[in-house]
Formats: structure tokens, C-alpha cells, sequence
């Protein structure tokens, strides 16, 4: 056989290498193994009723509980806690901490949520806005506490369930704008406004045997 028919035969066999066997031997290797797939499974929407038919729907808070951030032993709430749409792990309070209640005028404390942001940029943040009604020297000092802390809030709305906002690692930063007013009927006291963004999930409840589990101060006067 001549050297170019050599030379020919090889450049076939190579072609038919590269172009059926290479091809055969990657497909059925990947046949033999499972596929893996990378990246988040698409959720797909669920029916959903949310015209709260005959059913009450009443607005309005009636406790807030509140923590610093580093009272709150690791990360409370995490991803991991929140279970069927509501946190069903409570927090480890650090030894000798536990949840103050903050009492306000009646319908001054709201909670919120917003999940802004461009598509591909989107997450969570929460607010949470309340007064404290009057001034004076104990009022001032717990004030003073929320300078450069920051805060876990719990709010009991009226239809019992307890929401959080924020997070031991994520926690809302708590601002005071005092008011004496100019006359006797003006209000005198503070309006509190926190907010956080960042969050991976809107306003969650917790679940109920959570809430009944959380350790309070015992309540006294301010």
C-alpha cells in the first residue's frame, strides 16, 4: 500500500473516531448515570382563596415584644426555621435574656413588609412603626438603648397570630422622633420607626406553640 493510501486510511479512521465512537461512548456513559440538576425547581402557583369569605380579617396589633439582636443566641430566624409558611423553631436566648414588651396607645404599632426590587434583584424588607406615649426619665433611658442596636421585633396581631421582623444577623435599627407639643391636646411622646432590607422572606408568623414558648420580663409599670 502506497504512503498516501496510508496516510488516507488513517485520517478515515481518525474522523470515525472522533465523529461516532467519542460521541457513543460520552452519551451512554451520561445514559448510565443520574442527571443532576443545578440550580432552584421551579414552584409553580397554587390555587389560592384571598377573599378571606366569611371569614374575619380584622387589622390592628395588640402586643410587641422586642429583643436585641445580640440577646438572640446564632441566627434566629433562619431559612431553615420557616416550615409550611411559618417559623416553627423558636430562639435560644442568651443566658439571663429574655423579650420585653413595649405597651403603646392603642393603634400606633403596624408592622409591614415590602418585596421591591428590579426583576432578578428582588427580596424582602420589613418596617415596623409604634408610639410611646408621654416622657420622662425611664422612658429616655430605654430609648437610649436602641442608639446603634439593633432589634428583633414579635407583634400579636388581633386575630392572634404572632409576625417577626427581622433577624438576629439581618435585626431592624430603631429610630425615636420626640414631640412635646405646642398645646395641651397636641400628643407628647415618640413615634419608633425600624427598618431592615435584605430579607429572604416576607413578614412570617410563628407557629403558636413557638409563641406561647417565648420567655418574657415580667410586666411592670414604666
Amino acid at each position: 500500500m502506497k504512503r498516501s493510501e496510508i496516510f488516507s486510511f488513517l485520517l478515515a479512521a481518525l474522523a470515525f473516531g472522533i465523529g461516532v465512537v467519542l460521541p457513543h461512548e460520552v452519551f451512554s456513559s451520561l445514559a448510565s448515570e443520574p442527571l443532576v440538576v443545578v440550580g432552584m425547581a421551579t414552584v409553580s402557583f397554587a390555587n389560592l382563596n384571598g377573599t378571606s369569605y366569611q371569614k374575619p380579617n380584622p387589622g390592628g396589633t395588640r402586643k410587641l415584644l422586642i429583643a436585641l439582636s445580640k440577646d438572640i443566641d446564632g441566627v434566629w430566624p433562619k431559612q431553615a426555621d420557616i416550615v409550611d409558611g411559618e417559623i416553627a423553631t423558636g430562639p435560644t436566648m442568651k443566658t439571663g435574656k429574655k423579650w420585653a414588651e413595649y405597651q403603646f396607645p392603642d393603634g400606633t404599632f403596624d408592622m409591614g413588609d415590602d418585596g421591591g426590587g428590579d426583576p432578578g434583584f428582588q427580596s424582602f424588607k420589613h418596617t415596623i412603626e409604634f408610639m410611646i406615649a408621654g416622657m420622662g426619665p425611664l422612658i429616655q433611658k430605654e430609648i437610649l438603648k436602641h442608639l446603634n442596636a439593633g432589634s428583633v421585633v414579635i407583634g400579636e396581631l388581633n386575630d392572634n397570630q404572632y409576625y417577626v421582623a427581622g433577624t438576629s444577623d439581618n435585626p431592624l435599627y430603631i429610630k425615636p422622633t420626640g414631640k412635646i407639643g405646642k398645646k395641651g391636646n397636641d400628643k407628647r411622646g415618640y413615634t419608633l420607626k425600624g427598618d431592615q432590607d435584605g430579607f429572604m422572606w416576607p413578614l412570617t408568623p410563628l407557629k403558636s406553640t413557638v409563641a406561647t414558648a417565648l420567655v418574657l420580663i415580667p410586666e411592670e409599670g414604666v
